[in-house]
């Protein structure tokens, strides 16, 4: 992803409206990072959310609030999913991500692994259940403000 990633201690990014370039099928990932520096600090290395913006709120031609499709837009969230880091035997500027509880699979998707402040995008496949992935934000003339999508209707 272009830019650096947020700190975590930031809840919401600013808007990303480009769509993730990478696609797994399955959610029981590991990771190899190449560090070509030879740095293996595993300091704010983690598997964060990226969350939909499903809908909009603002303002409409008349005045009056209006929700409105947010489009193709997204956010990382302060949220991520415990990974370990290690060494690869052999090979010192390569680290493995890997979940710490064993079994672990993430839902159906958005995330990015951020190394250092770098994030790598990725989506997994699915029908998303998650509620983590989805928020919805309300455009005000001080900023905007998001909230957790609400639960389906029954």
């Amino acid at each position: 992803m272009p830019g650096k990633i947020p700190d975590r201690r930031v809840a919401i990014s600013a808007a990303i409206n480009t769509p993730s370039a990478t696609t797994l099928m399955d959610g029981d990932v590991k990771f190899i990072v190449f560090r070509p520096d030879g740095g293996v600090d595993a300091a704010g290395t983690e598997v964060r959310v990226i969350a939909k913006v499903s809908r909009s709120m603002g303002i409409d031609a008349t005045g009056k609030a209006a929700m409105v499709s947010a489009g193709d837009s997204w956010v990382i969230r302060s949220m991520s999913y415990p990974y370990k880091v290690g060494p690869i035997d052999d090979q010192s500027r390569m680290l493995l991500l890997q979940p710490e509880q064993d079994g672990f699979t993430l839902a159906p998707g958005r995330y990015v692994v951020v190394v250092r402040g770098m994030g790598y995008d990725f989506t997994i496949a699915g029908t998303i259940t998650d509620p983590n992935q989805c928020v919805e934000r309300i455009n005000a003339a001080n900023g905007a403000f998001y909230s957790p999508c609400p639960p389906p209707r029954r």
